[in-house]
């Protein structure tokens, strides 16, 4: 049999979810020859780490990252990839899913009330399910049984307390199991439930809820799922499905359904807009918009989760999902990677309707033809001292001993500060390869993100009016992201709430622009600090970046610079304005008074080269924050309107082009992890018809696509 040649484009999400899908099923190494090209040193896309070898190993990334509990798709491919990995458990560092993952319930929001921030801790109960077990939560009806129940049991947690009483507490218990009792059979009836429950409710707390910081979010919290519930059942969504209502705005449907203008304003509304960068032009200052469709399609999912409401990394994203995924496929699927090659044009065939070739810039090669280079450092770490093996981690540069062109690649980074994988790098390539249709590839998978496409396809968007229309429709936005280093521990500075169980500081509605934050300090012991200069504290930040300019052409060397010392200022800025808020006992005031009663105290900065200069604000030099401005970094938004212009894995309009991403028609349609992962498997359903029943796609709508794509 003659293997079919697959080129890949791009190392992201969808591309490895691709590769992997593909190259894993049985009998697939006699039937693919499949070769991945990446531009840079290291792959991962928007989810690549770097270990930065001059500070402590540590783990820089582009944004927070982990798995919410409804990535279902997402959590079968990772147990999947550790199951066939084949780590030994007591002799390598996270060996198995269990080792690498850790489940998390709770999430904590922001609420600004009063000339005040008022901290709104929310935790959910986890349950039996495993990641694996995605087929346990098979349809929308599950979700708002899921949603109904975990109403039941925060209303029950507050009624014995919060002024609601036991009386109360039985009205609704018996409510509440009927409306969980009419989900899977009527509909009718549930809406009947619904009102009777809410006419009671609000009738009983209305006037209690004005000074009570408890009470208002619950009453929130049931007004604003209360009212997805009603308005799915009004509009029909479990027969019609989410995409009818991508027209309009999540915040207008949420007030034609009736929410109270209490609600559209949280902070809950505001996490799903906030945790997918849903600003026009990344500009926070702005009122948020998303499809509605897409919005009440994610948020009902994400209370229907596999074990715990979300699932988090033992080490950075790069190691716990990239490099795990990267070395399966590589060794045991023999899946080829050419790093430092970086696509700058598909072209179109004689006949206008494929790809007829792949033109691609070779940025480096490697000293040793024959054994290649290897993208990996291999790490012992605190944390896994007890342990004999290493674990593999990606660099924050190239390995340039490995490289022909090292030196000269070293010293060009040195001198601009602007490495390969930025398009506005000034180095200069060291070859071209022309990949030609019949030749070098049968099929093109290109898992490059949308952001790219008016650079790298030109030719394709002349000849097919839909490309540019869904380029227009999908916005993506700039990002920054924020890591900082602290020498006290969160409640030696404040925080005022002490974990217990799975809970953590995570959430997406804190100051803007940099609303995202988590606390990470857990990853400290699979960093490389000096036991005299060990930090106690590991915060990340992230948020939107507003730009309404044009970005220059890629000639502009400098660019990425002005772009980080945009993001180092309002970082800045962002830290002497708002750590008052998270951390009050971290302030100069409340650390060396008199001074800022909001300002972070920069002394209490963790510095590797702590010497007598490192002083106040210059500390912040030694931390780590990067703009995200490159065309395959931009965040990928859900704009309402947007949803009817994207494409489908099997329909670029080009016979020998499948397409793979979150910004592909997904039934998600939701800038993640996840959604990069769906288009990575709708593209193998694109390819391999034999392969659709191995590979469902959780979550994907029934009259969309091939009949196997279905759950």
């Amino acid at each position: 049999m003659t293997k079919q040649k697959i080129v890949i484009l791009g190392g992201g999400v969808a591309a490895l979810t691709s590769a992997f899908y593909l190259a894993s099923r049985p009998g697939a190494a006699e039937r693919y020859d499949i070769t991945v090209y990446q531009h840079g040193w290291r792959l991962g896309g928007k989810c690549a780490t770097g270990r930065n070898m001059d500070y402590a190993y540590r783990i820089e990334e582009h944004g927070i990252h982990g798995f919410l509990g409804s990535y279902y798709n997402t959590l079968g491919m990772m147990t999947a990839c550790y199951d066939q990995l084949g780590r030994q458990p007591g002799i390598d560092p996270m060996a198995t899913f269990e080792e690498a993952f850790y489940p998390v319930n709770s999430v904590m929001c922001w609420e600004f009330r009063d000339y005040r921030w008022v901290n709104w801790p929310i935790t959910v109960p986890g349950n039996d399910l495993k990641p694996w077990e995605a087929e346990a939560l098979p349809s929308l009806r599950y979700w708002i049984k899921a949603v109904v129940d975990f109403l039941a049991k925060l209303f029950s947690h507050h009624a014995d307390k919060d002024g609601l009483g036991i009386i109360q507490g039985e009205i609704a218990g018996r409510l509440f199991k009927r409306m969980a009792d009419l989900v899977e059979r009527d509909a009718g009836g549930l809406l009947a439930a619904i009102e009777e429950f809410w006419k009671w409710f609000k009738h009983a707390v209305e006037t209690l809820i004005v000074n009570n910081d408890t009470l208002r979010h619950l009453y929130i919290t049931l007004d604003y799922f209360l009212t997805m519930i009603r308005g799915v059942i009004k509009d029909d969504v479990l027969t019609k499905g989410f995409d009818q209502l991508d027209n309009e705005d999540f915040a207008a449907w949420f007030a034609r359904h009736g929410a109270s203008p209490l609600t559209i304003s949280s902070p809950l509304s505001l996490n799903t807009p906030n945790l997918s960068y849903q600003y026009p032009m990344g500009d926070t200052s702005r009122p948020a918009t998303m499809a509605a469709g897409a919005y009440l399609h994610w948020t009902l999912r994400e209370f229907a989760y596999l074990g715990s409401f979300g699932w988090l990394f033992r080490a950075g994203t790069g190691d716990t999902v990239v490099a795990p995924l990267y070395q399966l496929l590589r060794d045991k699927y023999g899946v080829k990677f050419e790093l430092f090659h970086k696509v700058r044009e598909l072209t179109l065939g004689a006949d206008g309707k494929s790809v007829g070739e792949v033109v691609i810039d070779v940025q480096a090669t490697p000293k040793d033809a024959a054994k290649g280079y290897d993208p990996l450092l291999y790490l012992k770490l605190p944390d896994f001292a007890e342990l004999p093996g290493t674990l593999p981690c990606w660099p924050d540069r190239p390995l340039y001993d490995q490289l022909e062109q090292g030196e000269a690649l070293r010293q060009n980074m040195d001198t601009t500060g602007v490495d390969i994988e930025s398009y506005w790098s000034s180095w200069l390539p060291v070859a071209e390869k022309r990949l030609k249709a019949g030749t070098d590839y049968d099929i093109v998978i290109s898992a490059l993100s949308i952001g790219a496409i008016p650079y790298l396809m030109p030719q394709l968007l002349a000849a097919d009016p839909r490309w540019p229309a869904m380029v227009d429709a999908i916005k993506t936005v700039q990002t920054q992201t924020l890591q900082i280093w602290l020498k006290p521990t969160m409640q030696q500075m404040g925080y005022p709430i002490t974990y217990k169980n799975s809970d953590i500081l995570i959430g997406a509605t804190f100051v803007n622009p940099t609303d995202g934050v988590a606390d990470f300090t857990d990853l400290i012991g699979k960093e490389l600090w000096p036991v005299d200069n060990l930090p106690q504290t590991l915060l990340y930040f992230s948020g939107c970046t507003p730009q309404y300019q044009p970005q220059p052409p890629f000639s502009d060397h400098t660019y990425p610079l002005r772009e980080k010392a945009r993001v180092q200022y309002q970082s800045q800025q962002f830290l002497q304005a708002a750590t008052g808020v998270l951390l009050p006992k971290a302030t100069v005031n409340s650390n060396n008074p008199p001074g800022d009663p909001i300002s972070l105290d920069f002394s209490l900065l963790t510095c590797i080269k702590d010497d007598a200069g490192s002083i106040g604000i210059s500390r912040f030099a030694q931390q780590f924050w990067k703009a995200n401005i490159d065309p395959t970094e931009r965040y990928v938004t859900s704009p309402p309107g947007s949803t009817q212009y994207r494409l489908k894995a099997w329909d670029s309009g080009f016979s020998n082009l499948v397409i793979a991403g979150d910004w592909i028609y997904t039934g998600l349609n939701v800038g993640s992890f996840e959604g990069a992962c769906m288009g990575g498997k709708l593209a193998v359903h694109a390819i391999d018809p034999e392969a659709m029943p191995l590979v469902k796609v959780y979550g994907y709508p029934l009259a969309q696509g091939p009949k196997a794509a279905n759950m």
